[in-house]
């Protein structure tokens, strides 16, 4: 199983952060068919075909953590680009 970690830093705060995240989301679903379900402290399960794992909003960076299955596994830098390339916009 491959891992990807991504840590970005920000200025937003915790609440804009993640309303910015949150606007992520369909983009995610469409494309790569991933959900996020969030707990409401600023974290949430990330759940998709052959993915798993956490997006979490702090007030001062967001943190992502997943699991990729054997399929996704030949993918995985290319996924990292650009879930790397989303985030980084969102927080801009």
């Amino acid at each position: 199983m491959a891992e990807i970690k991504i840590e970005r830093n920000h200025t937003l705060g915790k609440a804009e952060a993640q309303k910015r995240v949150t606007e992520l989301e369909p983009k995610l679903k469409e494309k790569y068919g991933v959900e996020l379900a969030w707990r409401g402290n600023g974290e949430a399960q990330v759940k998709g075909t052959g993915v798993s794992g956490t997006l979490r909003v702090a007030e001062e960076a967001v943190h992502v953590d997943l699991k990729l299955g054997m399929l996704l596994r030949p993918m995985a830098s290319k996924i990292r680009s650009a879930l790397e390339h989303q985030i980084d916009k969102a927080l801009t």
